[in-house]
């Protein structure tokens, strides 16, 4: 029979193997999602690819979403287990051991830290149908009431120009950005969201290292992402160039610039529901995406 000194010892071997095996998940955890960022910022069809998932799952976090791509190559809308409950849909028994492994952060608050959690993709659930947002169309009711609101969120000032071949365009020389009313409400939805973006990263000024060219795929990213978000028709950044782009980049580097991207798309987007839906807010629980 084993003393009580036996069985004390036995646990404490027991709880270093644990804390060793878990060290090593997680160190693989993170080679593998910087793996994935450097893929993403080197192949133009895997910076698509990333941004579309990105789009449709803006609350997830850069790191997260790479890390679904290489586990959940098909995947289309993300979370985790809560996620998916507050949607009224519960992940299939044959799918709990299958979702993409992801940093999480714990549940009780008070914690800090991230842990290893599961993402599980629609597809590995079932339950209720899920609740798309009204696609926005030229021929949508509401369609200009989110231009209306989404010049609300441009951080300069805007003006009418019917002679502009776009239509909408950020002239940094006096912090302004023309809109030509003659085009399409569609067309100046996407074209703005852009320019935003351009603006917001341009900061009145401040930034001395802003060129428009630099910013281009940042910004139509975030065009595209706020684009996505509301159905409004927009096409896929050109990404022919995102390697050089983010050459040098360490992997780090490379998560924090697709954040700040993923940041601006994300307050334009939400700063749009505010407008259209000030009663459907989401009460979000940071668990429930595993931002990171």
């Amino acid at each position: 029979m084993p003393s009580i000194s036996d069985i004390l010892k036995g646990k404490a071997t027991r709880d270093e193997a644990r804390t060793a095996e878990l060290r090593a998940e997680r160190e693989n955890l993170s080679l593998m999602r910087d793996g994935a960022l450097e893929e993403i910022t080197t192949k133009p069809d895997r910076y698509r690819q990333y941004l579309t998932l990105q789009a449709d799952n803006i609350r997830c976090s850069v790191g997260n979403v790479a890390l679904t791509m290489v586990q959940l190559p098909e995947a289309t809308r993300i979370g985790t287990t809560d996620f998916w409950h507050d949607r009224g849909r519960y992940v299939l028994d044959e799918a709990m051991n299958n979702g993409a492994k992801v940093y999480v952060p714990p549940r009780d608050p008070k914690r800090r830290g991230y842990f290893m959690g599961n993402y599980y993709d629609v597809s590995q659930t079932s339950g209720k149908p899920l609740q798309e947002p009204e696609a926005l169309t030229d021929k949508s009711p509401r369609m200009m009431a989110a231009l209306t609101a989404l010049m609300e969120q441009s951080p300069v000032a805007l003006a009418e120009d019917k002679e502009i071949s776009s239509p909408a365009f950020y002239n940094e020389a006096d912090y302004t950005i023309y809109i030509n009313p003659d085009q399409k409400p569609s067309a100046v939805f996407a074209a703005l969201a852009t320019e935003i973006a351009y603006a917001r990263a341009h900061e009145r000024g401040y930034n001395k290292g802003f060129k428009r060219e630099l910013y281009k795929l940042d910004a139509e990213s975030v065009g595209y992402m706020v684009c996505r978000r509301f159905g409004v028709e927009c096409s896929t950044p050109d990404a022919r160039f995102v390697a050089a782009l983010y050459d040098g980049y360490p992997a780090v580097n490379r998560g924090e610039a697709l954040e700040q991207v993923r940041g601006t798309a994300r307050k334009i987007g939400d700063g749009l529901d505010q407008s259209l839906n000030p009663r459907q807010q989401e009460r979000t629980n940071p668990r429930r995406y595993g931002r990171r």
